[in-house]
């Protein structure tokens, strides 16, 4: 049978077949040095916002967690007081909100040489799991934003009021240290995105007014 010449094709790019949202990428500067370390499910899930982040912010690094691995190059410890060679002398740091973490504002005034950031990227119940298996993600001191009243994110069951996906934390750390107008042109591409995901999971191009 032959194809319609109507008929979507995926993009390449994106993923998406009725709603690509290449064209939508918004142009997006920023000086953060961010890794996300990502849970080794959340590399087959659809709903993973770090992929988006990784597509708007080029300082960003992604790497895959291991329970058994070895200690990551960009982690500091007493025995490699260097980070990594892409990293410079930036401090490594996790944002994960915590009782010993410092407000982040409060943190980069006090580290006039730069950090790097370390975000989980995983569900809330998977990143707790991840920081109480490795130890040197334990010894990293913590950081924590100040979290906007709600999240655009419905993407997934189970979420507690309160919790923000990555691409939300990566928003708000921007509005926090450089740019709120920056941080407002994520935001508004990623409402923009959720649309477009719910249109492609349903399998219909976004109605447009």
């Amino acid at each position: 049978m032959n194809q319609s010449p109507h008929l979507a094709t995926t993009c390449v790019r994106c993923g998406f077949q009725h709603n690509c949202y290449c064209d939508a990428i918004p142009t997006i500067t920023s000086d953060l040095s961010i890794t996300l370390l990502t849970h080794p499910n959340e590399t087959s899930r659809a709903t993973n916002t770090g992929q988006i982040v990784k597509q708007l912010l080029a300082n960003t690094h992604v790497d895959i967690w291991q329970r058994k691995g070895p200690i990551p190059s960009y982690i500091a410890s007493k025995e490699r007081p260097s980070i990594c060679e892409h990293k410079g002398n930036a401090t490594p740091v996790l944002v994960f909100p915590s009782e010993s973490s410092v407000p982040l504002t409060q943190w980069q005034s006090q580290h006039p040489r730069g950090s790097h950031f370390i975000l989980l990227d995983a569900t809330w119940q998977e990143a707790r799991k991840m920081l109480n298996r490795s130890e040197w993600l334990q010894a990293l001191p913590q950081v924590s934003i100040t979290p906007p009243a709600s999240s655009q994110y419905q993407l997934r069951r189970n979420q507690q009021s309160g919790n923000l996906c990555t691409f939300e934390v990566v928003a708000q750390m921007i509005n926090e240290l450089e740019s709120d107008k920056t941080a407002r042109t994520m935001l508004a591409f990623f409402k923009d995105y959720l649309a477009r995901y719910q249109a492609e999971r349903c399998g219909h191009r976004l109605d447009r007014p």
